[in-house]
């Protein structure tokens, strides 16, 4: 599916590498999600014991990365807030999967919602 986005009379138009940053952080959503969990119950060392003064180290360093991964889901997750409620799968699936749009609306509807959304992402990304 191609990346379009619409050239006139669009107040969300972003720059081209800009659009397609943010699009690859919405795309890597669910990986992101799947690598926050297996960060929070992975073990700390090859044998699932902490070492003496590494247990700071190995709490600091998930804490670290947890916070990374979530300020990376948390811009998604609060730009999918934009959107009415009824076009939310319709657009992530989309975006993510390159699913076509669902026939509830029309698909210029889609686009127009899809382009706030990334916009939005691309806000809470501090791309822009």
């Amino acid at each position: 599916m191609r990346n379009y986005q619409k050239k006139h009379n669009n107040p969300y138009q972003l720059p081209h590498n800009v659009y397609m940053q943010c699009l690859y952080a919405i795309r890597d959503y669910d990986r992101l999600k799947k690598e926050m969990d297996d960060v929070l119950y992975a073990s700390p060392s090859p044998d699932g014991q902490p070492r003496g003064s590494d247990i700071s180290d190995v709490t600091a360093s998930k804490a670290m990365r947890l916070e990374a991964l979530g300020k990376r889901c948390e811009a998604v997750e609060q730009a999918i807030v934009y959107l009415p409620p009824e076009y939310r799968k319709g657009i992530m699936d989309n975006i993510m999967y390159g699913a076509g749009y669902p026939t509830d609306a029309g698909e210029a509807t889609y686009r127009r919602w899809r382009c706030r959304f990334v916009y939005h992402a691309a806000q809470n990304l501090g791309l822009i």
